[in-house]
């Protein structure tokens, strides 16, 4: 009786065996067979919009497409991110190599089928920021925005559209208006004297610093206490320490820069999947969310409990922006993403530009042009501020003379900071163009007398090739000459939109006015008491002159290092 009972029970195993070995198989025929179908209907989708792009936009000036590599292979050679180097300057390349069209076309299928539309000419960039009966408030921004969102947050306004972006934009005009922010530059002078009190010592002692530091400090202490009335003390908190340590919101700001994606060098697949970047990015994303999170709460508390309503002069921004609004869970969010923008925006772009005022004062060393540049600057600066050196932010501070000093009495430096702006744009901007449906009709533009067909395209509207133009700047194009916005004749021959580092449009950047302003304090601050000395890329003695690298916005290769002098 045993034996038939084992044989029973060894037979049924081999019988569950072979079912379980018979599922699994099965199992895995049809998990092969659906990843199949799947490769096979991506592959297909990568050939036809190979195809597609082939086909559809061979009207467009670009460099020779390769039948399947399109123009890969020519921005691995001259766009590379590896090569040390913004991508600008390998459109530049490709721009005279197409003899200087209006617009050329960058094709990047089969890696990307949707391709990029580089705009040099003003007329188009014009017609990609501005409204128009088909796209209410302009293009939307492109896609290649995206990797920017734990940095921005993922409600920004920089990335939002339609009515969202309208909503926002109206609730925080308010505090970027011009009327307001003179009412905070009292803020602005003070955190300067710090700047130049810092400068002068490092004059003091000969040292070789990074002017980015100092000038990424200076405007993340303007932008936050500007924001949400919050001093972060960066220009005084030693790195390693309070807000600079590990976990500091400051360093995690940094930190963040670092590890996104950049948009417009191309994809990053190799470090999107790195676990290790994948898990820092989450990590300090959530740390700078909720630092911010907790700062916003406690202000917001603390106003509520004040017993008098403040001067809404005073206000802070996003005071302001969410006055008499129900401080949900969901606003502090929303207003949270806002505020990385602006300390984004604020910080880095505003930093970069502070750098490149600073490089073009340190030209007068040795360049005669530059030196009669820096005379025309001090002239302007004792007729307005007074014989001392450094008293330019002592006559500011005064009640009632910031508004009116730094608006209509400083001309030629508001020549030179829009002239260093051309030359050195921090930021651009990228639009995507819908593809044609039954809701969006087709785009098209005049590209070189043709009407070509551009919707499915990004569109880049390079400043870096728009400032350049010489149809439009003249043969002097390249050179740095503010003279050139004292010229009203010249200036009004300039198509609209020539200018744009701040992109125009109603999508213009919204801190336009702030980053002007704190342009204008600082070149009041150091232009005559300072001596800025540029340490190497001076373009010199065969050494290559300082270059834009792509670190999120356009910023200098080496952090600007510079050797400050104090001026007998």
């Amino acid at each position: 009786m045993a034996k038939p009972f084992v044989f029973r029970v060894k037979m049924a195993s081999q019988t569950f065996i072979s079912s379980v070995l018979s599922s699994i198989y099965s199992f895995r025929i049809v998990f092969l067979a659906v990843c199949g179908i799947y490769i096979t209907y991506k592959i297909c989708q990568i050939v036809y919009g190979t195809y597609h792009v082939r086909q559809r936009f061979d009207d467009i000036p670009s460099l020779p497409r390769h039948w399947i590599f399109g123009n890969l292979k020519a921005m691995g050679e001259k766009c590379n991110p590896r090569s040390g180097r913004h991508a600008d300057y390998g459109f530049e390349e490709i721009w005279h190599e197409l003899d200087r069209p209006a617009a050329f076309m960058v094709d990047l299928a089969p890696v990307d089928v949707r391709s990029f539309l580089i705009v040099a000419e003003p007329q188009i960039a014009e017609s990609a920021t501005q409204p128009s009966n088909d796209f209410k408030y302009s293009l939307p921004k492109s896609d290649a925005m995206q990797p920017l969102k734990p940095l921005i947050g993922k409600e920004s306004i920089i990335t939002a559209e339609d009515e969202e972006w309208r909503n926002l934009r109206k609730r925080f005009n308010r505090g970027f208006a011009p009327a307001h922010l003179h009412n905070l530059s009292p803020l602005i002078i003070s955190k300067t004297q710090i700047f130049v009190k810092r400068i002068q010592d490092a004059a003091n002692t000969g040292v070789v610093v990074q002017l980015k530091d100092y000038a990424q400090d200076l405007t993340t202490d303007i932008i936050t206490q500007l924001a949400i009335e919050k001093d972060f003390e960066s220009q005084s908190i030693p790195e390693g320490q309070s807000h600079k340590s590990a976990t500091g919101i400051l360093t995690a700001s940094r930190i963040l820069s670092r590890l996104i994606a950049v948009a417009g060098q191309g994809p990053d697949p190799i470090g999107q999947l790195d676990p290790v970047k994948r898990f820092q990015r989450w990590y300090y994303e959530r740390l700078f969310d909720r630092e911010l999170y907790n700062v916003l709460e406690q202000k917001l508390k603390q106003e509520q409990l004040q017993p008098k309503k403040r001067d809404v002069a005073t206000k802070a921004i996003v005071q302001l922006a969410i006055a008499d609004m129900d401080p949900t869970p969901a606003l502090l969010r929303n207003t949270v993403a806002q505020i990385k923008s602006f300390l984004f925006a604020g910080q880095d772009t505003t930093a970069t530009m502070i750098q490149w005022l600073c490089y073009e004062l340190s030209k007068a060393n040795h360049d005669p042009r530059s030196k009669d540049i820096l005379r025309k600057l001090e002239e302007e600066h004792t007729a307005v501020f007074g014989a001392g050196a450094f008293s330019a932010l002592e006559v500011l501070s005064q009640p009632g003379q910031a508004e009116e000093l730094l608006g209509s009495k400083i001309p030629y430096t508001t020549a030179f900071i829009k002239e260093t702006l051309r030359l050195h744009p921090p930021a651009g901007t990228a639009r995507m163009i819908p593809e044609a449906s039954s809701t969006s009709p087709p785009v098209y533009a005049d590209i070189d007398g043709k009407h070509a067909r551009i919707d499915g395209l990004r569109v880049y509207n390079c400043q870096w090739l728009i400032h350049r133009n010489e149809k439009y700047w003249g043969p002097d194009a390249h050179i740095f000459n503010p003279d050139r916005w004292l010229d009203e004749e010249y200036i009004s021959n300039l198509p609209p939109g020539s200018w744009r580092p701040f992109e125009r449009g109603p999508r213009n950047c919204i801190g336009q006015e702030l980053a002007l302003l704190e342009a204008k304090v600082v070149m009041a601050a150091v232009t005559r008491g300072l001596r800025f000395e540029k340490v190497g890329n001076t373009g010199l003695n065969g050494e290559k002159e300082v270059w834009g690298v792509a670190n999120v916005t356009t910023v200098p290769c080496d952090g600007m290092t510079m050797r400050f002098h104090l001026r007998e």
